[in-house]
C-alpha cells in the first residue's frame, strides 16, 4: 500500500533539541487496586535538568520520579508552542505490557506471538491531555546494574521514551460540509541496541488504526500496514490517511505520520476518534474530540408562534432552537400586540428571558384572558460575534 500524500495544514516537527517547554510535568500514576476501584499517587517526569543533580523530590517514590531521555525528542517538541499561560496538562502514568496487536489486519506485524528478549523490563504508558495537544508514550525503565554499589539508595529511576503518539488538534472544529485534517505524528526509538541491531536497518513495519466510537463501540475508518501489502478493511466514509515514516535512517530515531483526512463532514460524523499505532508488539493512542457546526444565524429569525384556547396554569414558553454560538451570544426578544386575543406581558428581568447555547427561551403569561384562542408572535435576534472559527 502506497501512502497517500495529503495537503497538510497541521505539522510538527519532531526535533532532538528544543530549548522550550516545562522541565518536570507533574503526574498521576493509576494503578487497578482491585474491585472496580483505582488507586492514585503522585509521579513527575523530568524532561530537562540543568547542571548538577537532578532537584531533590523528597515528596516523591523514587519509581515515581522519572528522568525521561527523550532520543527522539518528541515529548519536549510537543510543548515547544505550548503557551506560558495555559494550565499543564493533564498527566497519567499507567503500567504497560507489550503484547501483538489484537486486529486480524495489524498480525503481519507479529509472525510470532512470543514477545522477543529485547522487550523485557519495566513499561509505563504516559498519557497527556489539554487543549493544545493529546499525547501517549511508552517508557522503558533503565534496569541496567549500576557498575560500583552507590553509597545511598537511587532517588530518581531513569526511563528512555520508545514511542510517543501525538496529536495538536486534540478538540477540532469544523464548519458543516467542509473536510476536516486530524493531525497525527508519531515517534519511535529502539528500546535497545540488541532490538536495533535484530531487525534490518530502517524503520520498522507499522500500522495505523483509525476509529469512531459510537454506542460504546469502535466503528473502524480506516485500517494500514505501509509495505507489507496486508489485506486491509476497506476505508469507510471517504476516509485517506497520510501513513508513513519520515524518514529512513538505519538505526533511529524515526518520526512519522498519520494524519486522517474526512472529506465534507456531516453531523452523524462527530464525536470521538481513536487514532492508534501499532509497532511489532507495541501500540500508542491518542484520542480526538470532533465537533461539526453549522453557521451562526445572523440578524432576525422568522417569526414565532404560540396559540393558546385556554389560559395556561404557568407561563407560556416561547422557544427557539439556535447554533452555533457555544457558550455565547444573547437573545433578543420582540412581542408586539398581536392580532388577536389579549397583549402578553412579558415577566420581568432576569426570569423574562432564558438563554443557553443552543436555545432560547420567552416565558411570557396573559391578561383579561375570556376564554378565546390567544395568538403570540414573536421575533427573535441573536446578539453577539460567533466564534471566530466560524466567521
Amino acid at each position: 500500500m502506497k501512502p497517500l500524500y495529503l495537503p497538510l495544514t497541521v505539522a510538527l516537527a519532531l526535533v532532538t533539541a528544543v530549548s522550550a517547554g516545562p522541565a518536570v510535568i507533574e503526574c498521576w500514576m493509576v494503578e487497578d487496586a482491585g474491585g472496580g476501584r483505582l488507586t492514585k499517587k503522585p509521579a513527575a517526569l523530568l524532561l530537562r535538568q540543568g547542571p548538577g543533580t537532578p532537584p531533590p523530590r523528597p515528596d516523591l517514590e523514587p519509581e515515581l520520579y522519572l528522568k525521561v531521555h527523550d532520543p527522539a525528542g518528541a515529548l519536549q517538541a510537543a510543548f515547544r508552542r505550548y503557551p506560558s499561560d495555559t494550565p499543564a496538562p493533564h498527566c497519567e502514568l499507567s503500567s504497560y505490557v507489550p503484547l501483538p496487536a489484537s486486529a486480524n489486519w495489524a498480525r503481519g506485524l507479529t509472525p510470532e506471538q512470543s514477545c522477543p528478549r529485547s522487550l523485557d523490563g519495566t513499561w509505563l504508558m504516559v498519557s497527556m491531555s489539554s487543549p493544545i495537544f493529546s499525547l501517549s508514550s511508552l517508557l522503558r525503565l533503565q534496569s541496567e546494574p549500576q557498575p560500583e554499589p552507590q553509597p545511598e539508595p537511587a532517588l530518581i529511576t531513569l526511563a528512555t521514551a520508545v514511542l510517543t503518539v501525538l496529536t495538536h488538534t486534540p478538540t477540532p472544529r469544523i464548519q458543516l460540509g467542509q473536510d476536516v485534517l486530524l493531525d497525527l505524528n508519531f515517534a519511535y526509538m529502539p528500546p535497545s541496541s540488541e532490538a536495533a541491531t535484530s531487525l534490518a536497518p530502517g524503520p520498522p513495519p507499522f500500522g495505523l488504526e483509525w476509529r469512531r466510537q459510537h454506542l460504546g463501540k469502535g466503528h473502524l475508518l480506516l485500517a494500514a500496514t505501509p509495505g507489507l501489502g496486508e489485506q486491509m478493511p476497506a476505508a469507510q466514509e471517504g476516509a485517506v490517511a497520510f501513513a508513513a515514516w519520515d524518514d529512513d535512517e538505519p538505526w533511529g530515531p524515526w518520526t512519522g505520520n498519520g494524519t486522517l483526512q474526512l472529506p465534507a463532514v456531516q453531523p452523524f460524523q462527530e464525536g470521538t476518534y481513536l487514532a492508534t499505532v501499532h509497532l511489532p508488539y507495541l501500540q500508542g493512542q491518542v484520542t480526538l474530540e470532533l465537533a461539526v457546526q453549522t453557521r451562526p444565524s445572523h440578524g432576525q429569525t422568522p417569526w414565532g408562534t404560540l396559540c393558546l384556547s385556554r389560559p395556561p396554569p404557568h407561563p407560556a414558553r416561547l422557544g427557539a432552537q439556535r447554533r452555533g454560538y457555544p457558550g455565547g451570544g444573547r437573545s433578543l426578544w420582540t412581542l408586539p400586540r398581536g392580532r388577536r386575543g389579549p397583549l402578553p406581558v412579558c415577566l420581568s428581568p432576569p426570569r423574562a428571558h432564558q438563554s443557553t447555547g443552543l436555545g432560547s427561551c420567552l416565558q411570557v403569561h396573559f391578561e383579561g384572558f375570556k376564554g378565546e384562542e390567544s395568538t403570540v408572535r414573536a421575533l427573535i435576534t441573536i446578539l453577539g460575534k460567533p466564534p471566530s472559527s466560524l466567521a
